[in-house]
């Protein structure tokens, strides 16, 4: 690119940025007139704060007529002393719990020629039948019991003691050999009762719960200590919650949680902590947190992604300020209080970890203060924006209505600047004359001139502005006043005597 490109360039990027000031200042242009102040309220919306009220504010602050709040919805509420809990949220897991598998396994090898049970997730319960087994081992056993029962029914009538005892001993011992090989009592009753021995014996389930795992088909061989199934008892399940290590410090076994989920709407489930594992996923830097939770009617299903809720007690009767007042920087805590005469004051705060509901105050407010809960968003933009009080968001009031009588009909302000219109980045002479109600001149007031550009923020400018007492000099109030930059300006006149307004005048002029 050539040298002369170059300039043609950078002409025309200031040429645009020069017609696009020009069109802004041509669009707020305004007429130029005098002006009355019609409505009391509205002035002291928007009029320059008395000194001893800036001072009560202490910072930044705004100032809001009735309207103007009930406009924003501001709502505030006291500062006050509470319980605070604080709640930590994690997402967590149903998992199944391994102190609740149970194995049901083959006390004696043989052949499944049946199974009761078919498929993995169907419920059993202790005692239920479950397969039939052809063992040949079971079929001798049985035998030995019928036959040790017919010798002591022939021994009934014998008179040798010794001979009587070993029959009773044989019955004990078959019988308790059945028994170990898992037959019941009532299976050990049929043997005797059946005239036949029979082939296939029924095993039943040791456990309840749901079938985690089929590990047996029929017709196959198992030896004895063979696992049949793997049962699950989910009556009792575990969440596996991921805790951030910045919180992971405050999580201890025993303490309470609460388990909800999509899947259970309106349905909040409690448990107990009961294991904290010993390590941290470095990734998603969480160690998992064991919940036991109690789980009538299978609600909570091992897969299942829930929210788990932590509730830590960080101490009774603190003082606390409500989670929405408090703007958080990201560099400092504000709040804004509420003060008299609708002024709203910023404060920097120090706090504690947050409650559900309340902040603990470490420093900053006093129990009783009113802070603002609704509507301190709104007005910290306008504190920032203005630096100051000043009237409603986005800068001053721009008074555009012709400016004719004050507040006070038994006096009237008449106002000059000269140049007219005044220049930018230069100082004008002001002239100011007050008469009473006769068109006398009023000579012994405090008069008080100042001009008001009002904030852009679309262009991020702030709000302008520049006072200046005007002295008497025999026949009118006169002096100097710095107009800071072109463009749209405000003016607000008040005369006073002593504590006592005479008049107000407002107007505006629009600076070249």
């Amino acid at each position: 690119m050539t040298n002369r490109e170059k300039r043609f360039i950078t002409l025309g990027v200031v040429l645009g940025l020069a017609a696009a000031w020009i069109t802004f200042i041509l669009w707020n242009r305004g007429p130029v007139a005098d002006s009355a102040l019609g409505d009391r309220e509205q002035h002291e919306a928007h009029e320059v704060p008395a000194p001893d009220k800036a001072a009560e504010a202490g910072g930044a602050a705004v100032q809001l007529t009735t309207d103007e709040q009930r406009q924003v919805g501001v709502q505030t509420s006291p500062v006050q002393r509470k319980n605070v809990i604080e709640q930590i949220i994690a997402v967590g897991r149903v998992t199944e719990p391994e102190t609740a598998i149970r194995t049901v396994s083959a006390r004696i090898g043989g052949r499944i020629d049946r199974l009761l049970v078919n498929f993995t997730g169907q419920a059993i319960r202790e005692g239920q039948p479950i397969a039939e087994i052809y063992s040949p081992e079971i079929v001798t056993a049985a035998e030995e019991y019928k036959l040790a029962l017919e010798h002591r029914r022939h021994l009934a009538a014998s008179q040798q003691t010794a001979t009587l005892q070993q029959a009773d001993d044989l019955i004990t011992a078959s019988r308790r050999r059945l028994e170990l090989w898992g037959l019941s009592e009532e299976q050990i009753e049929r043997l005797v009762a059946s005239p036949q021995t029979p082939i296939h014996i029924t095993i039943a389930s040791s456990a309840t719960g749901l079938i985690r795992n089929r590990n047996v088909t029929e017709g196959q061989y198992v030896k004895a200590g063979d696992a049949l199934f793997d049962v699950i008892d989910l009556n009792t399940v575990w969440v596996e919650a991921d805790v951030f290590q910045t919180d992971i410090s405050r999580i201890r076994p025993g303490l309470r949680a609460q388990i909800s989920s999509d899947a259970l709407p309106q349905t909040t489930l409690r448990g107990t902590v009961s294991f904290i594992q010993p390590e941290s996923d470095a990734q998603s830097r969480t160690t998992p947190v064991r919940i036991q939770v109690d789980n009538p009617g299978m609600r909570l299903r091992p897969g299942m992604f829930v929210r788990s809720a932590f509730d830590i007690p960080l101490g009774s009767n603190v003082l606390t300020v409500p989670r929405s007042a408090v703007i958080d920087t990201g560099t400092e805590k504000i709040v804004y209080l509420a003060l008299p005469d609708g002024v709203f004051q910023r404060r920097a705060v120090q706090v504690g970890s947050p409650g559900e509901d309340y902040y603990p105050v470490v420093s900053g407010l006093s129990e009783g203060d009113n802070v603002v809960t609704h509507g301190a968003f709104l007005i910290d933009s306008q504190t920032r924006l203005t630096g100051g009080l000043t009237g409603l968001f986005g800068g001053s009031t721009s008074f555009s209505a012709p400016a004719q009588a004050n507040d006070n009909a038994a006096f009237r302000i008449r106002f000059r600047i000269e140049p007219d219109p005044p220049l930018g980045a230069r100082d004008s002479s002001v002239r100011v004359t007050l008469q009473d109600a006769a068109g006398n001149p009023v000579p012994d007031a405090q008069v008080r001139m100042t001009i008001i550009m009002p904030a852009m923020p679309s262009m991020g400018m702030p709000e302008m502005r520049n006072s200046v007492e005007l002295p008497w000099n025999g026949s009118e109030y006169a002096g100097p006043i710095t107009v800071g930059m072109a463009g749209p300006w405000n003016v607000v006149i008040e005369a006073r005597r002593g504590n006592q307004v005479l008049a107000t005048y407002r107007t505006r002029f629009d600076a070249r």
